[in-house]
Formats: structure tokens, C-alpha cells, sequence
């Protein structure tokens, strides 16, 4: 596992012989840019080598995203999911990710979006 850190942005990598298995692109940001009120981790990007999927690599790099947001007293982790990646908001679920409040579906006429805003809470 590698770390890749510019300005506020990390990327993590798991690499095997050379060959990228998989990679988080995360940053650390306020929680809402209109009206900040505590410091969050924000999951842009989890992506897992089709091959290597279902043997604990995303885990092993949400792990490494959590312990270091905890590390660096952020408040919570957040992330974006596409309402149908089924698996994708399973294993979110799993990880313990709840809809945030700041989520299109807690708002008028949410329901429509095809994407919901997950979050875990530290502390």
C-alpha cells in the first residue's frame, strides 16, 4: 500500500508486481462549503481491479482512510454512491455508512437523484 498526499488530497494504492489493484482518492475538506462546521474526510473515489474484488482490499483502504481521519480529528468520512451500485452501498452499509444529512433524499424533490451522500461518524 502506497500514499500519495498534494495539498489536502491523498490518493492510497495497493499494488502487486507493478500492477495497480486498486486505489481511494480522498481529501480532507469542511462539511458543507456554504456553511462549514466541522472538517471532514471525503471518499471521491474507490476503485478495486474487477479480479481482486471481494478479497479485502477496498476494506483494507477504507480501514487506512478511517484510522487516518480519526488520526487527523476529522469529524466524519463522507462519499457519494450511484443509488443503483447495489454492491457498492452494500459494502458501504457494512462499513457502517449511514445517508447524511446533507444527502439529496433528506431534501425536496431528493427522492428524484440517482446518487445518495453516505457518511460515518467519529466520536
Amino acid at each position: 500500500v502506497t500514499s500519495k498526499k498534494a495539498d489536502n488530497e491523498t490518493t492510497t494504492t495497493t499494488k502487486e508486481k507493478g500492477t495497480v489493484l486498486g486505489f481511494a482518492h480522498f481529501r480532507y475538506e469542511p462539511d458543507d462549503e456554504d456553511h462549514p462546521a466541522h472538517p471532514v474526510s471525503y471518499l471521491y473515489e474507490l476503485q478495486i481491479r474487477r479480479t481482486v474484488q471481494n478479497l479485502g482490499l477496498g476494506k483494507k483502504l477504507m480501514t487506512i482512510i478511517e484510522l487516518l481521519s480519526i488520526k487527523l480529528h476529522m469529524k466524519k468520512c463522507m462519499l457519494t454512491v450511484f443509488r443503483s451500485n447495489e454492491a457498492a452501498m452494500g459494502f458501504y452499509v457494512r462499513r457502517k455508512y449511514v445517508v447524511d444529512e446533507f444527502s439529496p433524499s433528506n431534501f425536496e424533490g431528493g427522492e428524484e437523484c440517482d446518487y445518495e451522500i453516505l457518511s460515518k461518524s467519529f466520536g
